[in-house]
């Protein structure tokens, strides 16, 4: 079996120490023969043996690497000096500058010494730090950090959202079944003969499902299926620290995956028993966006079950939904179709294909991106899918992914927002949006319209009693004492849990299809439960009517906070105080719910169209980010802390960059990011990279740091310490033209396709008038007697059903919703020079590269090359596992 995770961690604490014992005997060893060639060389008067003697001693020193210094060459120099010797154009002016250059490469190898000496006692703080409790005791956050806020009691917040949770949680709040499943019969059976057929469809194939002799539950787990499900557990953040190494072991001992495999097909033989046997541990973390959450510290072997099981009928209810919706008659859409006379008069003027096929234009655009990327966005696709999350720490996007991330899905539907705002109110329409979300929608999910869902779409007594057990769990705080009352759930789901989402997606599926039944096709753009809404105001005002009625029926109550609305009126209105004032009448003439629209940082501004960075919402972070970083007990614990907060969430939450928002929009995030430093760190005019600078001087005694140790890779002896204004750069250049200028492209274009388009059909017409084309066309049968002789249509008409036919037009909406491409800066100069091997360019992101040729200079100089430090010198597999642990925010 696997060694433990603690054995492990000894282990290499152990080797670590063993390591750094070595590097300081290394250290002293060179030092000391360094001193003693110095000394030699200074006693010979002549400076060529002097440069003679440092050259012959280099190569005697401890470590000293010939290839070491790439950008020195150690046997040409030995054969200038030879040959000085008998040649006197080698002047004595060459011999001092290569008794220097020697000098200053071992000086160059001091540096190393001195900076893996510092990196080990890096690691070492950092080890000591994570062994003992995170308690606060002065250490740095900012120029005015707080020395004191931290108490083991934690925030007056934490507690009353602790209390608000044990309100939702642990009393059940009973809804009207009845009522609720007649309200289901009514939006599934009772809008057409189509949609009964299709439900009744749906229905029979859940109860094959919930065969017990289904594939899906027989004996399902081998090794791989296993490794599947711990692979998905560690993606959540359920788990931390003891457990999530416990994990990885198992997944490279095949002995244990396979007995894992055995006890798993045991307990689903047996699930109709299946208990919790003991309370399941809560843990109350708080993220970024200073909101609490509560994570269940389940038994493994329970999770990996109930990992399985729920995520299994998380696919399976995403494919039976899909083939619900896709069933003849039943979605309806959202577009209003041609009409067969606009139809016929368009294939006449425009002599052109069928318009009533709606394929490769805006409409069909935006059912199929409907379709494929919000509709049951947090339901699998695929059993196994690689999926990153909407966590504030986590990467938008990662390599091994399959899927994009829930991060990456909802960046795409802010550009899809702000494009329909820039093109229909450029095209002369009035637009609304709604965005809403439910109050504590996890906690406070209604088991009893759970249930009535569930029964509805035809789940057995089975079936209901299990996903009943489940979600009764008996729970218990982890820092309440051992002999404290548990508590059961009667109410909501339990976070980040495959189970959440099965019973959370098919009661909001219901909504989704509510609203597009009740509102003319209008499609909820809904993300788990954050949900938008836009369009005419008289849809939207059908389809709010639809949620608030909808949330009345399931027991749910909307978040004022987050309920916003907007109506931005075309650009050729005039926009003011008047403006103001009409858009608010509309929103109380229509009922739309009062207050901003936002997400994030981000406020859209109607006058303008765009999303705006909110400061007064950054400026609330910035005082907690100070806050976090100075509850960090060590350097290294601040950079990935920095590197979480300063860069990755801030950058998330203002918005990903589009052709839609602009340069405008990078140059409002990189004026943002020099105001979070301003105010993070006013006594450091050189900001962040300042501020490291002192704090590691404060700790360690080493100064003279280049800028390059802290923003290099840390697979090049670097920190790895972020830069927000980099990655910003390295996109801004692609943003050449604003959305502006993009659509006045477009408009340019469309109104010369309508020229060319009458001068076409006028040309038709004066050769059928001279009988050249033998009576006319007739295309599909009709010969269009009654248009002949009619004006070309006027260009209200020709643009009318611009969305069902015009290619153009879907050219435009691509063209706005691009994310720009990274422009990698060119390899040149020393850098060029310092590396041994292109390829390790070419292996870089675009990110190391910026850093790397805008830091490289100090690099060079002090160390000889582009690598602070050997790797061979670092503890890099103490420092592989400590960086996989999840980092924890104090609250």
């Amino acid at each position: 079996m696997a060694a433990s995770s603690e054995v492990l961690s000894q282990t290499l604490s152990s080797i670590t120490s063993i390591k750094l014992d070595q590097l300081q005997k290394q250290k002293d060893a060179y030092e000391s023969a360094k001193g003693a060639l110095l000394s030699a060389a200074d006693k010979e008067a002549d400076v060529r043996k002097r440069a003679k003697t440092l050259l012959d001693g280099r190569d005697k020193l401890p470590s000293i690497k010939v290839a070491d210094n790439p950008m020195l060459s150690a046997a040409n120099l030995k054969r200038f000096v030879d040959q000085a010797a008998f040649d006197p154009s080698v002047s004595e002016d060459l011999l001092r500058e290569y008794e220097e250059t020697v000098k200053k490469e071992l000086n160059m190898t001091s540096n190393k010494y001195r900076f893996a000496s510092m990196y080990g006692q890096m690691v070492e703080e950092w080890t000591t730090a994570s062994g003992q409790d995170k308690k606060k005791t002065g250490a740095e956050g900012g120029d005015e950090a707080i020395k004191d806020d931290f108490v083991p009691v934690g925030r007056k917040e934490m507690h009353e959202q602790r209390k608000t949770w044990e309100e939702f949680v642990f009393a059940p709040k009973e809804t009207d079944t009845n009522a609720i499943k007649q309200y289901l019969e009514d939006v599934f059976a009772g809008s057409s003969k189509d949609c009964k057929r299709a439900l009744a469809e749906l229905r029979k194939s859940f109860e094959e499902i919930q065969d017990n002799k289904n594939s899906n539950w027989c004996h399902p787990f081998n090794e791989s299926v296993v490794k599947g499900c711990i692979e998905g557990i560690l993606r959540s953040n359920n788990i931390t620290g003891e457990k999530r190494s416990t994990l990885r072991d198992f997944l490279n001992n095949s002995v244990v995956l396979q007995e894992i495999a055995d006890v798993l097909n045991m307990r689903m033989d047996a699930r109709a028993s299946w208990t919790w046997e003991a309370p399941v541990v809560v843990e109350q973390r708080r993220a970024l966006n200073g909101k609490y959450r509560f994570f269940l510290d389940e038994d493994l072997l329970h999770s990996l079950l109930l990992e399985y099981i729920f995520r299994r009928w998380a696919t399976l209810i995403r494919r039976h939904f899909e083939n619900f919706i896709g069933a003849n008659g039943v979605w309806k859409p959202d577009t209003e179709p041609m009409s067969k006379q606009d139809a016929r008069r368009q294939q006449f003027f425009l002599d052109g294909k069928d318009p009533l096929n709606n394929l490769g234009s805006v409409a069909g655009n935006r059912e199929s991106y409907f379709e494929d990327r919000i509709l049951l966005d947090h339901l699998p696709k695929s059993m196994w899918e690689v999926r990153g999350g909407y966590d504030d720490s986590s990467d938008a996007d990662r390599e091994e992914d399959t899927r994009d991330s829930h991060m990456k899905v909802v960046q795409g539907l802010m550009h899809r927002i702000e494009t329909d705002i820039l093109v229909q109110t450029h095209m002369g329409n009035e637009l609304s949006i709604i965005r809403s979300d439910f109050r504590w929608f996890g906690p406070g999910l209604p088991h009893s319209s759970i249930f009535a869902v569930m029964e509805f779409f035809g789940f057995n007594e089975e079936w209901l009693d299990f996903f009943k057990r489940v979600l009764e769990a008996p729970l218990r705080f982890k820092d309440d004492p051992s002999d404290a009352a548990f508590g059961i759930r009667k109410r909501g789901t339990p976070i980040s849990s495959t189970i959440s989402d099965v019973v959370g997606e098919s009661l909001l599926f219901c909504l989704d299809f509510a609203v597009n039944q009740k509102a003319d096709g209008t499609p909820l753009y809904r993300l788990h439960d954050d949900m938008w809404l836009w369009g005419t105001t008289e849809k939207c005002s059908e389809a709010w009517k639809v949620v608030t009625e909808f949330s009345e029926v399931m027991g749910l109550s909307l978040n004022e906070e987050k309920t916003g609305s907007a109506t931005i009126l075309p650009k050729n209105k005039k926009v003011g105080l008047e403006s103001a004032k009409k858009e608010e009448t509309a929103k109380t003439s229509h009922n739309l719910p009062s207050g901003p629209i936002t997400w994030g940082f981000l406020k859209l501004n109607a006058s303008t169209g765009h999303f705006e960075i909110d400061e007064s919402k950054v400026d609330e972070h910035i005082d907690e980010l100070r806050r976090q970083l100075g509850a960090c007990q060590s350097v290294f614990d601040w950079v990935q802390a920095w590197n979480i907060y300063g860069d990755r969430f801030f950058t998330n939450f203002f918005g990903r960059p589009a052709a839609c928002s602009g340069r405008a929009h990078v140059d409002s995030m990189l004026t943002m990011f020099a105001r979070i430093q301003q105010k993070l760190f006013p006594d450091h005019a050189a900001g962040v990279g300042a501020y490291v600078k002192d704090m590691i001087t404060s700790r360690f005694g080493i100064s003279s740091i280049p800028d390059g140790y802290l923003y290099f890779p840390t697979s090049m002896g670097g920190l790895g310490l972020r830069n927000p204004f980099v990655s910003l750069f390295l996109i801004r250049d692609d943003l050449e033209k604003t959305p502006e200028e993009l659509l006045a492209d477009y408009e340019e274009e469309e109104e010369h396709a309508y020229r060319r388009a009458k001068e076409r059909f006028e040309i038709r017409e004066m050769e059928r008038a001279g009988n050249k084309r033998g009576g006319g066309s007739v295309r599909g049968g009709d010969s269009f007697e009654d248009l002949k002789g009619e004006p070309f249509m006027s260009y209200e008409e020709y643009t009318r059903y611009r969305e069902l036919t015009s290619a153009r037009l879907v050219t435009l909406y691509t063209n706005l919703l691009k994310e720009p491409k990274t422009k990698d800066v060119e390899l040149k100069g020393d850098v060029k020079a310092a590396l041994e091997d292109e390829d390790d360019w070419e292996n870089m992101s675009s990110y190391d590269k910026w850093v790397v040729q805008l830091f490289h200079r100090e690099v060079v100089d002090m160390f000889g090359g582009l690598a602070v430090v050997d790797k061979a010198l670092l503890p890099i597999g103490l420092m592989t596992m400590l960086r996989q642990s999840r980092f924890q925010w104090q609250g």
